[in-house]
């Protein structure tokens, strides 16, 4: 396990002890109410569209589809890789059978009956959507191109992360302890693929 690996995993628990010792409930009521404030119908339907790509469907679909593309394109390390997300969403499971937080209270859709920390769609998000983009911005030469594709997978992590919060399913820290996960998963990915192929230029 690489160095920043284990950092994420430390910071992890670190965030885990914080929130059940209730050291960031302030910061967590602040963030809720301050989606609250600016929730809109648009906002609304924009981030049930984003908390979606977060879903256990979509988020399984999504590495089904890039495993077998590896596996058809010869590239076996880069879909052992895959194995990262399902492999950070079912920690998740397993942290929140510990921490026992209930969910918040304000929110606009349907609560999911499993506990709030950490965030199992900002886990998985952070750990699909990163590490696909670190995968093929690695096959792409020029580095305005790779930054982009990076970017981009950072992007949607973070706004499925939002979403999380704005609909009122999850606090602030939830999130952060899910991505926290998930760029741990995305670490464990690269060193799966530097093995064989060199370290992933970013």
């Amino acid at each position: 396990m690489n160095r920043p690996t284990v950092i994420l995993l430390a910071t992890f628990a670190v965030l885990s002890v914080a929130v059940t010792l209730g050291w960031l409930v302030p910061i967590d009521t602040a963030a809720i109410n301050a989606m609250v404030a600016i929730r809109s119908s648009v906002l609304t339907e924009v981030a049930v569209n984003f908390t979606s790509l977060g879903s256990a469907p979509v988020v399984s679909v999504g590495v089904a589809v890039v495993v077998l593309y590896c596996i058809a394109s010869s590239r076996p390390r880069f879909a052992l890789a895959m194995l990262g997300t399902p492999l950070a969403f079912l920690f998740c499971s397993l942290v929140k059978l510990i921490v026992h937080r209930p969910r918040p209270t304000e929110a606009l859709i349907l609560v999911p009956s499993s506990f709030a920390f950490p965030s199992g769609h900002a886990a998985a998000a952070t750990a699909l959507f990163l590490t696909m983009a670190l995968l093929a911005a690695k096959g792409e030469r020029r580095l305005g191109s790779r930054r982009v594709i990076i970017g981009a997978g950072l992007a949607i992590a973070l706004l499925v992360g939002w979403s999380r919060v704005y609909l009122g399913v999850h606090y602030f820290s939830d999130v952060i302890g899910g991505m926290l996960l998930g760029l741990a998963a995305t670490g464990g990915a690269l060193e799966v693929v530097k093995k064989t192929d060199g370290q992933i230029e970013a």
